[in-house]
């Protein structure tokens, strides 16, 4: 016993204190309550004017429901806007073609207006002025109407369809052979997309006398405000 009579002590007076303590803060901050009348106030505070236990409030959480924007004129039926942003262009290096300098279209050479119409096709539609120009020279077909569609029907005034940049399929064309499975159309080159679309504007609008997008809206478009859309493009481009 007297070998650890030092080490009893010491947990003696450690007991002691704690018992102190408790009795300090007991009455500090419940004046001398019992348990029992501790319990009492706290259950008493839980309770209406009426002597029933309030009911739980339960508070709703706000949530913020993020929208990305896409680009207000884009109207290709079910495509899909691309996503990501492009790296590489099809003709990253313009086309070579030789120009016998005759005027094609609104005092314009075949050069002079593919430069003209370059100044409104980028990203992935980079340096095809061309294809539009020589189509012009070909048919006479407005090159100002045929790149505002175009533009329009592709989202490429900011970021090209996902159809466009995959398959090279401008306007959402069906056919064969097939664009990843489905029925869309996939061609070689972009060059010969814009080619395929030109040649259902020319054949299926044009040659039956709608040549301005007032004309056309009643049949190729749902939305009323289709050749606003258009004309308003055609005259920025025009500008340029």
């Amino acid at each position: 016993m007297g070998k650890y009579k030092k080490e009893i002590i010491i947990l003696s007076i450690c007991f002691i204190m704690c018992i102190v303590s408790i009795i300090v803060i007991k009455n500090k901050f419940f004046g001398g309550m019992s348990v029992y009348q501790q319990a009492a106030n706290i259950a008493n505070g839980l309770k209406n004017d009426n002597g029933k236990y309030k009911e739980a409030v339960t508070v709703p959480i706000e949530t913020t429901t993020i929208v990305i924007p896409k680009a207000d004129d884009y109207t290709p039926g079910d495509e899909e806007v691309g996503d990501e942003v492009d790296t590489t262009y099809p003709y990253e290096i313009a086309p070579q073609f030789e120009d016998d300098g005759s005027i094609i279209y609104d005092g314009m050479t075949l050069t002079e207006l593919t430069n003209k119409l370059n100044k409104s096709l980028n990203g992935y539609m980079t340096n095809t002025g061309y294809f539009f120009a020589e189509y012009t020279k070909k048919t006479g077909l407005n090159p100002y109407l045929a790149v505002s569609i175009v533009l329009l029907e592709t989202g490429c005034k900011w970021s090209c369809s996902k159809l466009t940049k995959e398959c090279n399929n401008i306007g959402g064309l069906k056919g064969s052979p097939s664009c990843n499975g489905k029925s869309y159309k996939k061609y070689n080159t972009l060059g010969e997309g814009i080619d395929g679309f030109l040649d259902i504007i020319y054949k299926n609008y044009y040659l039956k006398g709608m040549k301005t997008p007032e004309e056309m809206n009643p049949v190729y478009a749902a939305s009323t405000t289709w050749a606003e859309k258009v004309r308003s493009y055609m005259n920025e481009i025009k500008n340029k």
